[in-house]
């Protein structure tokens, strides 16, 4: 009896071995893949419309004859660094793409933020300016417009035009990026969306 189980058994396993064995597809036979063009061709165009705190230098510099130089990356949320503003300390700029330049006699800081700690995206950009009046009246609009292509002109110039700081280009009928904004004396500030 016990000879019998055992060649069931054996027979049993023999024959799911043929029968699992006739069951196996071959693989396809490879070709060379062609690559794709149109999609080699879209990863640039991703790239390109990703906004970093260099792409708006880069394109600041394009439009204006003053450029910002001297360049440096810095850490917002580092309490001790020289660019250091007390609303660094908020989760915002945890992952912030933050730069530092001059223009002229003008100090400048550009961050790229909105991402807390690794969850989120940077979404938006912040532009400090810092130093004498009329040069900040002169790079105003470029910034504006370089944030904000959709502002006005006319837009731009009635904020220019405001005796005391305002946010006026939030309430422009042209503005469609642009959070806030506003002079202050020997200060301005920028804040936009990222389309």
């Amino acid at each position: 009896m016990r000879k019998k189980i055992i060649a069931i058994t054996a027979a049993t396993l023999l024959l799911a071995t043929a029968c699992g064995c006739g069951s196996q597809q071959e693989p396809a036979p490879t070709t060379a893949k062609t690559p794709d063009v149109s999609a080699q061709q879209e990863k640039p165009q991703q790239q390109a419309a990703e906004k970093t705190a260099q792409s708006f230098v880069d394109e600041f510099n394009a439009n204006s004859s003053t450029p910002i130089t001297d360049v440096e990356k810095f850490t917002p949320s580092d309490a001790n660094g020289p660019y250091y503003r007390t609303e660094y300390r908020t989760g915002a700029f945890s992952d912030a793409d933050a730069l530092h330049g001059k223009l002229g006699q003008l100090s400048v800081d550009v961050l790229v933020y909105g991402a807390v700690l690794g969850y989120g995206e940077n979404d938006m950009i912040r532009v400090y300016v810092d130093g004498p009046h009329d040069e900040i009246d002169g790079v105003f609009p470029i910034m504006a417009k370089t944030l904000d292509p959709s502002l006005s002109d006319q837009d731009i110039q009635s904020q220019l035009a405001k005796e005391y700081p305002s946010n006026d280009l939030v309430y422009a009928e042209t503005h469609k990026l642009i959070e806030s904004a506003y002079i202050d004396g020997d200060h301005a500030f920028l804040d936009a969306k990222i389309n």
